[in-house]
């Protein structure tokens, strides 16, 4: 690793890319959890006797046990809508669940277009308003309650739900629980973490998919077809490729940047402010094949006083010391590769666990670089934790590892209330949580014939 290069040594390199500008004021690790309402408007419209909004704070935050009720006691042509509004705006890349219940009818026996919902950016719809129809609407244990579930097709920051009463309806009641949005699959290439900040699969383009902080060049932005995902970031010859963005990182916050490339010489990364000061390194001091891709971790872990502690992988094996790097307000990331090619950029604000990093580099068919007795070394650590659960984050299907006997052991869900909402005993090493159960984080504790109690954080995706 080099460190306090001058900028006439950095730029005397053949520079392809200078990669992005980093972001961000207020998000967190929480990401990856459910983000929930924190504010509503309603409204009543049309010839409606006795209507009314009972109790509409109750359908905001995390506490899902208390309900706001939309009733018609007699409408004619009448709509009751509450729009629940989000803390931030949300990328198109989460699912929303909206808990919802009757005083009588079940759920799966409301008539067909008695409820709407339409997501909007801001005042501005997104026109997707839909009727609530069973594909998107399940039923819990209990008939009378239930789940909307959807997917946005563009990002939004508020809900408008709408109980319609028709042409005349008697005696009517929606009730709303909560409603919170949770991270999905956001790329069919390679399996990446949930919940990024930022992703770039220069697919044609310099758009950033998760946010819609797109890049911004100097110069025409070239593409090739890329043998792992689509198409790739690409040039052949010595023009400058700047890509800026000027959003601040927000000082509390680590940073992980994965990327796949290939390259014929250096790839350095630099940090910039606006005072122009600016440390820079370059991680790659050992020869490489300019004709292999590589699969790159890059991640920066605050040190606090602007100092971050840089150490970079390259196919699962560290090829620098973990140096500091310097960064003063407003961040700037720059990364320069070049004669080469740059493809599936993701940025996380939080440092991705050894797992995550050799997982994401094996989804991309690219070999871990790391020793097969380091690997078992890795296997007995992970042994000595006694329990492990994967998948993790799961869709529903999850396997006990360990050496821990499971033979008539129990185990117990809690959600992040610290409420049971499973129980059951062991019968097999894999198993499915139940389908009733939505996504989010939950606590899972498993006890041993002998008592012995493990817990584990479970993130269930649905």
């Amino acid at each position: 690793m080099k460190t306090n290069v001058s900028a006439s040594r950095c730029f005397r390199k053949t520079v392809l890319f200078t990669l992005f500008a980093l972001l961000v004021n207020s998000l967190s690790f929480a990401q990856l959890d459910k983000i929930y309402v924190n504010s509503q408007v309603n409204q009543i419209s049309g010839i409606c006797l006795l209507c009314s909004v009972q109790n509409p704070e109750k359908a905001l935050d995390h506490y899902e046990g208390d309900y706001a009720s939309l009733t018609i006691p007699i409408g004619v042509l009448a709509n009751i809508e509450q729009t629940l509004i989000f803390p931030e705006l949300a990328s198109h890349f989460r699912k929303v669940t909206i808990g919802i219940g009757t005083a009588n009818t079940p759920v799966k026996q409301l008539p067909l277009g008695k409820i709407s919902i339409e997501t909007f950016n801001g005042s501005a719809s997104n026109n997707d308003a839909r009727i609530v129809d069973t594909t998107i609407l399940k039923a819990d244990s209990d008939p009378k309650t239930g789940r909307i579930e959807f997917n946005p097709s563009k990002r939004f920051d508020r809900i408008k739900i709408t109980l319609h009463s028709g042409l005349l309806h008697l005696g009517d009641e929606l009730r709303i629980y909560y409603a919170q949005h949770s991270p999905i699959p956001f790329t069919t290439c390679g399996t990446p973490p949930l919940g990024p900040l930022l992703y770039y699969p220069f697919d044609g383009d310099l758009k950033d998919k998760i946010r819609g902080l797109d890049l911004i060049s100097t110069i025409p932005a070239s593409f090739s077809n890329s043998p792992t995902c689509g198409q790739n970031l690409t040039a052949n010859h010595l023009d400058s490729l700047y890509i800026e963005n000027n959003l601040p990182l927000a000082p509390e916050r680590s940073l992980t940047i994965s990327f796949l490339g290939r390259t014929d010489s250096l790839i350095s990364i630099r940090s910039i402010s606006e005072q122009g000061r600016s440390a820079l390194f370059t991680p790659e001091e050992d020869s490489i094949n300019s004709s292999q891709l590589n699969h790159y971790v890059i991640a920066y872990a605050n040190g606090g006083h602007h100092h971050f502690s840089a150490e970079v992988y390259r196919n699962g094996k560290m090829i620098n010391d973990g140096g500091l790097a310097m960064m003063l307000p407003p961040y700037s990331l720059l990364m320069t590769v070049a004669k080469g090619s740059v493809d599936e950029l993701l940025v996380y604000d939080r440092i991705l666990s050894a797992e995550e990093r050799n997982q994401l580099t094996t989804s991309y068919n690219i070999p871990l670089d790391i020793p097969s007795f380091a690997i078992e070394a890795q296997k007995v650590r992970s042994d000595h934790e006694i329990f492990s659960i994967s998948p993790n984050p799961t869709t529903g299907q999850i396997t006990l590892d360990g050496n821990i006997l499971l033979q008539d052991a129990s185990i117990t869900l809690r959600n992040t209330f610290g409420r049971e909402v499973y129980q059951s005993k062991i019968r097999s090493k894999t198993f499915n949580l139940p389908a009733t159960l939505s996504g989010g984080v939950y606590i899972l504790t498993l006890q041993t014939k002998d008592k012995k109690v493990y817990t584990r954080k479970i993130i269930l995706t649905r």
